[in-house]
């Protein structure tokens, strides 16, 4: 039975049900996306019905809205909670042997009995990471990126076994197939054999958070961190291998020792997957006093955060789109980003991209924007001119339009 026999009734409106285990708390890429989506489609008017199921609950309507907004600025859920919980589980399970085979099963179970009822009310299942439950009515997967295949050793090795076992199947299951970049749509077809008419491209955007800011405004949050504005170099990122922090901090410690204590260098973000070494690094950079470590942050302090540094910093070895380069042209940051994988296509020429395999060029690229105000002030400005060509409500256009080709 092909998508058109399995729509039915709903080719006359729209309904959409959305996997939301990803916005569970530490919200990061596939959860930010998950949720503007979700927020996006929802303002065009254009959908019937929008549903949101985790944990064997569907979520609708004021429900689904609480959730998607729930804790937004946090980066953790009550631990008492059902939510909770799950977020905690959610955290814990990921280095137990067999995790992602039992988090899949028990998805099925929970879940796949529980939205069986949505495809006979003719709703559009989304997965928008990766891997669906069982269902019987359309599908559409996002698939972010094939890092699992073109990086393997910056995963644990049972992601990739997962991925390995069941991408192939889901995305040949799949009606349509979301990316969130050419490049990206041309691995799939590489690697996947998937055709071009099952594939669909639908940049992301940055939302209005991100904005520029007087020192000021971000004043309180500078305080905190003992910062001055436009005073420090700053990275968004897991400290994990496929960020290539370590690079980074390596090239910012060869930077003049002057530079280094004029700007230091701003880790935001959690620990990673074999981060050891890094921290190491690190914590030697952090008794100088060249280097304030955040862990996970709120998001009003990471959104000042971003429109204060005199640098924002994201030489990603793999990217399937780099949101966060994104979010930092939006806040009038100069950027600097890799030469490779998606990051081109999102810059334009907008940041300064250099070798991410390169800890010269990297350590060149910072001191050329610390040392030469014109060329950050350029990049700033083409990095602002280039948000203005992204939107969630453009991604959110462009994602009804796969919908609307299942009718």
């Amino acid at each position: 039975m092909d998508a058109a026999e399995r729509c039915g009734h709903w080719s006359r409106g729209l309904k959409v049900l959305f996997n939301v285990q990803s916005l569970l708390p530490p919200r990061t890429g596939i959860g930010l996306y998950t949720q503007h989506l979700i927020e996006a489609l929802a303002a065009t008017g254009e959908l019937d019905a929008v549903a949101g199921f985790l944990g064997g609950r569907i979520y609708r309507g004021e429900a689904l809205h609480a959730f998607v907004n729930e804790d937004r600025s946090a980066h953790s859920a009550p631990a008492l909670s059902p939510r909770g919980r799950l977020a905690a589980l959610k955290v814990a399970i990921r280095g137990v042997p067999g995790a992602y085979a039992a988090r899949q099963a028990l998805r099925e179970w929970q879940d796949g009995r529980r939205i069986g009822a949505l495809a006979s009310e003719g709703f559009v299942y989304h997965e928008p990471n990766y891997i669906p439950v069982r269902y019987a009515g359309p599908l559409v997967i996002t698939a972010h990126d094939l890092s699992h295949v073109r990086y393997p050793q910056f995963h644990p090795a049972e992601r990739v076994a997962f991925l390995d076992k069941h991408l192939a199947s889901a995305l040949a299951r799949a009606d349509r197939v979301v990316t969130d970049s050419h490049f990206v749509a041309g691995e799939l077809a590489e690697v996947y054999g998937i055709p071009a008419g099952k594939l669909f491209v639908t940049h992301l955007g940055a939302d209005a958070d991100f904005r520029v800011r007087s020192s000021e405004e971000v004043a309180e949050t500078l305080r905190a961190f003992g910062l001055r504005y436009r005073g420090f170099v700053l990275s968004v990122a897991t400290l994990e291998p496929r960020k290539n922090v370590e690079r980074l901090v390596a090239a910012y410690a060869d930077l003049p020792a002057a530079t280094r204590r004029a700007c230091p260098l701003v880790l935001v973000g959690g620990g990673g997957w074999r981060d050891s070494t890094l921290l190491s690094r690190v914590r030697e950079l952090e008794a100088k006093g060249e280097v304030v470590r955040t862990g996970y942050l709120p998001r009003s302090q990471v959104v000042e955060l971003y429109s204060a540094a005199a640098v924002f910093a994201y030489p990603s070895l793999y990217e399937g789109f780099g949101l966060p380069v994104l979010e930092g042209f939006a806040s009038g940051a100069p950027v600097l980003t890799s030469n490779v994988t998606s990051l081109p296509e999102v810059s334009a020429g907008a940041a300064l991209e250099v070798d991410p395999l390169s800890t010269e060029a990297i350590r060149e690229g910072l001191y050329r924007l610390l040392d030469d105000a014109q060329l950050a002030r350029q990049h700033a400005e083409r990095g602002l001119e280039r948000a203005k060509t992204f939107s969630w409500e453009k991604c959110a256009q462009q994602t009804l339009a796969v919908y609307r080709s299942l009718a």
